[in-house]
C-alpha cells in the first residue's frame, strides 16, 4: 500500500525566502525561524501536502507573501514562471496568463482561461481578478488545465487564494508601511474563540498612494489648441483602496463546521495609467492593416503607409502628420517612457471598483466520508474612463460600466478506502451580467463631435456540472487517476447600440429615447466535458514522477464590441499532455521539480484589438514548453532559488487582415523567462535576527496584441529587488526596508494599438523604483 510518503525538501528558511517550486513551499517569519513548513493545498478538493500532488504547483504561505512583499495579485506573477501578466487599463486590471494561455479580453462580461478561485468562490469576471493581498493564509497556483475539479473555465490554470481563518486562540498583528510616492499602507487582524464553540476574525486593510505620473497639460496650449475635458489634466497612477474581511465559525458537535463569511472592498484609481507613442499603420492595396511601425520610424511622416506611399488617415484631407514622428495632430510625450504625460482627460479618481460577497461554508464528517457545501454569493462593479488618444487633443474618451452578480452552489463529498481515493460532487453557477462600454467625443474631436457611442449588453449564465475524481493505489509505488466534468452551460445575451449626446465626458449618459442600432438577441447552450487520466511513480521518498493528458475547456460566449458587432464564439478545447518529475537531491538541500507539456487547441479563443474595437475568435493553436525549478540551501545561513520557463506557443493561421494569415504568437507570452532570489541569514547576540535578500526576474519580448505587428513588440526587461529585515527574539516586532525596481527599470507592460484613431498606441510602464519601510506588531 501507498503510506502516502512526502518528497522531503531543504530542512530550514529563514526571511521569507520561498521556494517557488512547482511541488514544494517553505515559510519563514521577516528574518528567520529556520523552521520549515509543510504546506497543505487542496489542488485536488481534498487536503494533501503540496510535495504530494502530481501537479505543476507554486504555493505561497502568508507569511511567505510578507516576506516577499506581495501586496496584490498580479505581484505573484514574478516569482512564478511560466505565469505572465496581462491586463488592460494601464494594469490596473491584471489578468492571469498561465503558459500563454490567456484572453485579454476587457470586456466585463468576459471570463478568463485561468480560474481564480477565493475561499472556493470562483471569480466569474476577468475585472476581479485584481485584489488586494491580506491576511492570507496561502494562495495555490495550478499550471495547466484544472477543469475536472475545478469548472470549465480553467483550460490555463487556477490561481487559488485561502484567506486566514478565525483561530481558537487569540491572535492578530497589525502592520504598517510607508513608501515612495506618499504611499501609506495598514493592515491587521484579530482572531480568537467567542464561546467554547464559536470562533471570528476580522481583516482589513487600506492603500493609500499618491500620483506617480506628472500631468503638464495646459488647456488650450499648442500643437493642438483646442479645449478639452472641464477639470481634466490632474496627475495619475494612484490608489485609494479600502477592504474589510468578516468570518463566524461555528462547530457542529464534534465532526464538522459552519464559516460565514462576509468582505467589502472599494478602490479609487485615476484615470488608467497610459503613456502615448506614436504608431503608423501599415496597409496593403485592399486596404487591410497589415503592419503597424513606430511614427519615429517613418521618415515621410505619413498618416497612414499604403503602397509605399503616403495617404490621408484622419480624413482631413492632408496624408502628412504635422510633424514627422507625431501623432495625427503633433503630439508626443513628453519624455518617452518618464514620469511625465500630458493628456486632457485625466482625473485622479476617475476609475472605481466595488464588490461585496458573502459564503456559507459547511464540512462535516461523516465518518470515513466528508462532505462540504459551499454557498457563495458576489457583487462586482467597475467603472471606468480613459483618454483614449493619451494625448492633450480633445478626441475620444473610452467609457465602461459593469455589474456583476454571481451565485454558486458546490457539494461534494471525498473519503478513501482500501486502494482508493475518490472525490464527487455537484456544481451549479448563475452570473447575471450588466455591460456598458462607449466612446465620448468632445464637441471639437473630429469624430463623433460632441457625441457618444455606447454598446449595452446584458449577459446571463447558467452552469450546472457534476464532476468525480479517483485515484487508484495500483501498487506501493504507483498510481493512476482519472476524472472527469460533465457541464451543461445556458447563456444568453441581449445587445442594443444607444448614439446621443454628450454632455460629460466623466458620466456614461444613455438616452434611451435617442438614435439606437445593431439590436441582437442570441441564445448560446452549451454541452461540455472535461477529463484527467494521469499516472503516477514514487520510488522512493525523495522523487515523484508524473505523466499523463487532460482534457479542458472553456465555455464559448459573446462578442459585445463598441458600435455593435454582436456575435458569438464556440467553446474552446484543449488537449494537454504532461510529464514531470519532482526530486529531493543532496540530503535534502536541494529540492529540484521540473516539467514539459504540449497543449494541442481546437477553436482557440484568440482576443483581438483593432483601433478601439475588441474581437474573440476561434482558432487553432499548439504550445509546447518546459519548466524547471531549483531550490538549495547549502547552511542555515544560505538560501538559493532558481526558476525558468520556455514556450513555443502558436496561434495557427491569425487572420490579422482581409485575406492575409499568418500564424501568431498570443498576446503577453514571453519565449523566456527566469528569475533567482539569493538569501544570507544571520543572528544577533540579542537573539533576534537580520536577513538580506536579493530577487530578480527576466522576460523576454512579448506582444501586446496576437496580431503581432512591427510596434506591438515588448522589449524584454530585468527587474531586481532588494529587502533586508529583522525580527526580535519573541517573534513581536519585525520591521522590513525594501527597494522595489532597484535599477529603476522603464520597461513596457501592457499596451493597446489605437494608429487608425489617432496615430497612437497605448503603452503603460513598470512603476518606478520605489523604497519602503515595513513595521509589523503581533499579538
Amino acid at each position: 500500500m501507498n503510506n502516502n510518503n512526502h518528497i522531503k525538501g531543504p530542512g530550514f528558511l529563514k526571511a521569507g525566502v520561498i521556494a517557488t517550486l512547482s511541488a514544494v513551499s517553505f515559510t519563514a517569519n521577516a528574518a528567520g525561524s529556520g523552521l520549515l513548513e509543510e504546506i497543505i493545498v487542496t489542488a485536488q478538493k481534498r487536503a494533501q501536502n503540496v510535495n504530494d500532488v502530481s501537479i505543476a504547483i507554486t504555493a505561497f504561505s502568508g507569511d511567505q507573501l510578507d516576506a516577499l512583499g506581495i501586496e496584490s495579485s498580479e505581484e505573484l506573477i514574478a516569482f512564478s514562471p511560466g505565469v505572465s501578466l496581462a491586463g488592460d487599463i494601464g494594469g490596473q486590471r491584471a489578468i492571469f496568463n498561465i503558459r500563454g494561455v490567456v484572453q485579454n479580453d476587457y470586456a466585463d462580461i468576459a471570463e478568463a482561461p485561468v480560474a481564480v478561485y477565493v475561499d472556493g468562490g470562483y471569480l466569474a469576471s476577468t475585472q476581479a481578478q485584481t485584489f488586494g493581498v491580506f491576511d492570507i493564509e496561502r494562495v495555490e497556483i495550478l499550471k495547466g488545465p484544472q477543469g475536472t475539479l475545478f469548472g470549465r473555465n480553467a483550460t490555463g490554470g487556477l490561481v487559488n487564494t485561502i484567506t486566514a481563518k478565525p483561530t481558537e486562540e487569540t491572535e492578530g498583528y497589525v502592520k504598517a508601511t510607508g513608501a515612495s510616492f506618499d504611499q501609506f499602507r495598514l493592515e491587521g487582524a484579530i482572531s480568537g474563540a467567542l464561546s467554547d464553540t464559536v470562533r471570528g476574525r476580522l481583516s482589513a486593510f487600506t492603500n493609500q498612494q499618491g500620483e506617480i505620473l506628472n500631468n503638464i497639460y495646459e488647456d488650450g496650449a499648442g500643437p493642438d489648441t483646442r479645449l478639452g475635458s472641464v477639470g481634466g489634466g490632474q496627475d495619475g497612477y494612484n490608489d485609494d483602496t479600502v477592504a474589510v474581511r468578516a468570518q463566524l465559525e461555528f462547530d457542529i458537535g464534534k465532526n464538522g463546521s459552519v464559516l460565514l463569511s462576509a468582505n467589502i472592498a472599494d478602490t479609487t484609481k485615476s484615470e488608467g495609467p497610459y503613456q502615448v507613442v506614436n504608431t503608423t499603420e501599415i496597409k496593403n492595396s485592399n486596404g487591410g492593416v497589415i503592419d503597424v511601425i513606430f511614427a519615429a520610424d517613418d521618415p515621410l511622416g505619413c498618416d497612414t503607409i499604403q503602397n509605399g506611399g503616403c495617404i490621408d488617415g484622419n480624413f482631413n484631407g492632408d496624408p502628412f502628420r504635422p510633424v514627422q514622428g507625431g501623432d495625427f495632430n503633433g503630439n508626443f510625450d513628453p519624455d518617452g517612457a518618464g514620469r511625465q504625460v500630458n493628456k486632457d482627460f485625466a482625473f485622479d479618481d476617475q476609475n472605481q471598483i466595488e464588490s461585496e460577497g458573502l459564503a456559507v461554508t459547511i464540512n462535516y464528517d461523516f465518518g470515513g466520508v466528508e462532505l462540504v457545501s459551499i454557498t457563495d454569493y458576489k457583487n462586482f462593479e467597475r467603472t471606468v474612463g480613459l483618454d483614449s488618444d493619451q494625448t492633450a487633443s480633445p478626441e475620444l474618451v473610452f467609457q465602461s460600466f459593469g455589474d456583476i452578480d454571481q451565485f454558486s452552489q458546490e457539494f461534494r463529498l471525498s473519503g478513501e478506502r482500501d486502494r482508493v481515493k475518490w472525490v464527487t460532487g455537484l456544481y451549479y453557477l448563475n452570473v447575471e451580467a450588466d455591460f456598458i462600454q462607449g466612446l465620448a467625443a468632445s464637441p471639437t474631436a473630429g469624430f463623433l463631435a460632441g457625441e457618444e457611442v455606447n454598446t449595452i449588453a446584458a449577459l446571463k449564465t447558467d452552469s450546472y456540472s457534476i464532476f468525480g475524481q479517483i485515484d487508484y493505489e495500483l501498487s506501493d509505488k504507483t498510481v493512476l487517476v482519472g476524472g472527469v466534468r460533465i457541464i451543461r452551460e445556458d447563456k444568453s445575451l441581449d445587445g442594443i447600440v444607444f448614439q446621443n449626446a454628450n454632455l460629460n465626458d466623466r458620466v456614461i449618459e444613455v438616452d434611451r429615447n435617442g438614435i439606437s442600432f445593431g439590436a441582437a438577441s442570441f441564445e448560446n447552450d452549451q454541452d461540455l466535458w472535461s477529463a484527467k487520466l494521469q499516472f503516477e511513480y514514487t520510488p522512493d521518498d525523495n522523487s515523484l514522477y508524473y505523466i499523463g493528458v487532460n482534457r479542458g475547456v472553456k465555455a464559448g460566449s459573446f462578442n459585445a464590441s463598441l458600435f455593435g458587432g454582436f456575435t458569438p464564439y464556440d467553446p474552446e478545447e484543449l488537449i494537454s499532455y504532461e510529464a514531470g518529475a519532482k526530486l529531493s537531491l543532496a540530503d535534502g538541500k536541494i529540492q529540484l521539480n521540473g516539467g514539459i507539456y504540449h497543449y494541442d487547441y481546437t477553436d482557440y479563443q484568440s482576443f483581438s484589438f483593432v483601433n478601439n474595437t475588441s474581437t474573440v475568435s476561434n482558432e487553432q493553436a499548439t504550445f509546447t514548453g518546459a519548466e524547471v525549478e531549483l531550490f538549495y540551501s547549502p547552511n542555515e545561513s544560505w538560501d538559493i532559488i532558481l526558476g525558468s520557463s520556455y514556450i513555443d506557443a502558436t496561434v495557427e493561421d491569425l487572420e490579422v487582415a482581409d485575406g492575409v494569415f499568418r500564424d501568431t504568437t498570443p498576446a503577453f507570452t514571453p519565449e523566456f523567462q527566469a528569475s533567482g532570489l539569493v538569501r544570507y541569514n544571520w543572528s544577533l547576540e540579542s537573539g533576534g535576527s537580520i536577513a538580506v535578500q536579493l530577487a530578480g526576474s527576466y522576460q523576454s519580448e512579448i506582444f501586446h496584441s496576437t496580431r503581432n505587428f512591427t510596434a506591438h513588440e515588448i522589449e524584454s526587461h530585468f527587474k531586481a529587488d532588494a529587502r533586508i529585515s529583522w525580527e526580535d527574539k519573541a517573534d513581536v516586532w519585525s520591521a522590513v526596508f525594501y527597494v522595489d525596481n532597484l535599477a529603476d527599470s522603464d520597461h513596457g507592460i501592457i499596451g493597446f494599438d489605437v494608429s487608425g484613431f489617432y496615430g497612437t498606441s497605448q503603452i503603460s510602464y513598470a512603476k518606478p523604483r520605489v523604497y519602503g519601510l515595513t513595521v509589523q506588531r503581533n499579538f
